[in-house]
């Protein structure tokens, strides 16, 4: 991850991933296109919640969750969420879904119930970018496990990252400003004081080169313009990603990537 807070870097960013980083950017998100289908290849942007007050508890985050599902196809996905104070009562049955640690919250699945499971922890209400990023990467994870689990495997060239790879099926269902928001404050490790949450002890799955990348790649090929994007980022993070449209500005679409109507039908 980049150092925002080395005092070198901060004097001149790089804010293009390295050049592995950005292939398996562009063989991860061309298979989620392919797994998600037309969910991954509509022009949405889902830029904030539409119910105006900010989750503060259980019912209200439980809202939320259920006002995103059904603008990105997941109507029918039926989930338990509980705080983490709660997870000595669950079914042992529930296994997790790539890995929990340090995450304020994490979905489980269990075969035996065939439902999932979201604990999440009450320190997220305190940073609201950090919530919506998790909340937008777990339907990512949820998207993913429904439509054939990892998007890679031992024998593939990129290894298998069941964390970045959830958020990058959240960016592609059209969450990929939460993603990128929630991305500053995980890898700069401060909320700008007064939140009383160590956001040093928390990770996410992509860097903020990564995410900014990632977000230019995927609204090419679904049409998306650079404004409707950009005017919803915080600086470091819109910096980030205004560096990464104009470099691959200069580059052509890989063909597994290219906007829907170019490619014929989907499923085709």
């Amino acid at each position: 991850m980049f150092a925002f807070g080395d005092a070198q870097a901060s004097a001149s960013p790089n804010f293009l991933p390295e050049e592995a980083s950005q292939g398996w950017i562009h063989s991860a998100l061309a298979r989620v296109r392919d797994r998600l289908g037309a969910t991954a290849s509509e022009s949405k942007l889902i830029t904030s919640p539409s119910i105006l007050e900010a989750p503060r508890n259980l019912d209200s985050l439980f809202d939320l969750i259920c006002e995103l599902q059904a603008q990105v196809g997941q109507e029918d996905l039926e989930f338990t969420l509980l705080a983490h104070d709660q997870q000595a009562n669950v079914d042992p049955s529930f296994e997790p879904l790539g890995d929990p640690t340090g995450q304020l919250m994490h979905s489980f699945f269990s075969e035996k119930e065939d439902t999932y499971l979201t604990l999440f922890s009450d320190a997220a209400f305190r940073v609201l970018p950090v919530l919506y990023a998790s909340v937008a990467r777990e339907l990512g994870r949820f998207a993913l496990h429904r439509s054939g689990g990892a998007l890679f495997t031992t024998d593939d060239e990129f290894e298998h990252d069941p964390e970045s790879e959830s958020e990058l099926a959240a960016i592609s269902l059209g969450l990929g400003i939460w993603i990128a928001n929630g991305a500053v404050m995980f890898e700069n490790g401060c909320c700008g004081g007064g939140c009383g949450v160590d956001l040093r002890s928390l990770r996410a799955g992509l860097s903020v080169p990564e995410v900014g990348h990632a977000l230019a790649v995927d609204a090419r090929a679904r049409g998306v313009g650079k404004w409707s994007i950009s005017r919803h980022l915080e600086s470091t993070q819109k910096a980030a990603f205004k560096k990464n449209w104009s470099a691959i500005k200069r580059a052509p679409v890989p063909a597994a990537l290219a906007p829907a109507s170019s490619r014929g039908a989907l499923g085709s």
